[in-house]
């Protein structure tokens, strides 16, 4: 039998067979496979409901402190999906749902921006989870602005959508509640880790509890299946390397790609890790330390592990 012919793009949502809810990952190049995260669960304690079914939330990273990233991502066959959810499609089915909210309005400016098919969401909306029982959205809403030529024109756009609709950026003492989170995670001392959190000039703050970061994704730019290969026991290969940061805005994508320029040439970077959603900028000296591997272009620097693997910006 042929292998289920479906394209499958970083941030679009299924549901298997089985019940489980998976965010997907990245735009893996298998006809076979997606990289999923399992976002969603069946559970009879849940606090969210589909389809009749209580589920709950999954924070694996947070919860089971893996040591390497790819222990909290799951090859999953496409032979087993029961539903494929796209961001795109189901923004204009699931808008009604936050009509009345300041959610609607950020998303009436994105799609005046950009259009709609261009600006989607993701997550516990696609699915009505984002909804308490009276029908109230319970925090916020996830955006997405799909490709990375729409980087710039978002980046210039944002500040004119926060004043307008009352959103401000990340407050200083909102970054240090995402820093000693994100302490548990990446658990080694190198990461600049409260740097990086600046960085992240997509986040749109609502209220201290409230806040919400668009993504983005390009559906042109595929994942090699070597990028999310676990390294064999014993044959993980560190590097350290130092350079000017280039081609910055492919680490607003997933994997965080950049380009690392040093005094050697230049070798790509990519990052694995999904809280790290805009790290670096262009003109960013840093130090870091990943995996040396070979794909398809030649050698590469892949960052995945939370104790080894860390990014520094030195300036």
């Amino acid at each position: 039998m042929e292998p289920r012919k479906v394209i499958l793009l970083d941030l679009d949502h299924v549901v298997m067979n089985d019940g489980q809810i998976y965010r997907v990952v990245g735009n893996l190049n298998s006809q076979t496979h997606f990289l999923g995260y399992n976002v969603y669960s069946p559970s009879p304690d849940g606090d969210r409901r589909y389809r009749g079914q209580r589920y709950i939330k999954n924070y694996i990273e947070d919860d089971r402190l893996a040591a390497d990233v790819l222990d909290t991502y799951e090859l999953v066959a496409v032979e087993d999906i029961a539903e494929h959810y796209d961001p795109m499609r189901s923004a204009r089915s699931q808008s009604v749902t936050f009509q009345s909210t300041v959610w609607f309005d950020l998303y009436r400016e994105l799609v005046r921006i950009f259009g709609d098919e261009s600006v989607g969401i993701f997550g516990s909306s696609m699915f009505g989870l984002h909804l308490t029982p009276e029908g109230e959205v319970r925090k916020d809403i996830d955006f997405v602005i799909q490709g990375i030529a729409n980087v710039q024109a978002l980046r210039l756009q944002l500040p004119t959508i926060r004043a307008k609709l009352g959103f401000t950026s990340i407050t200083p003492e909102r970054q240090l509640r995402q820093h000693a989170r994100y302490q548990r995670v990446f658990r080694n001392e190198n990461n600049s880790i409260q740097s990086i959190i600046a960085r992240r000039w997509t986040g749109l703050q609502l209220s201290e509890r409230v806040v919400t970061t668009i993504r983005l994704r390009d559906p042109t730019l595929t994942m090699r299946p070597e990028l999310v290969t676990p390294a064999p026991a014993g044959r993980a290969r560190h590097v350290i390397i130092s350079g000017q940061v280039a081609n910055a805005d492919g680490s607003n994508l997933f994997p965080r790609e950049f380009r690392l320029i040093t005094q050697y040439g230049y070798i790509e970077v990519y990052i694995l890790w999904w809280k790290f959603s805009t790290p670096v900028q262009d003109g960013d000296v840093v130090t870091l330390c990943g995996n040396l591997i070979e794909i398809d272009s030649g050698p590469v620097v892949r960052l995945t592990n939370f104790t080894q693997h860390w990014l520094r910006i030195d300036d």
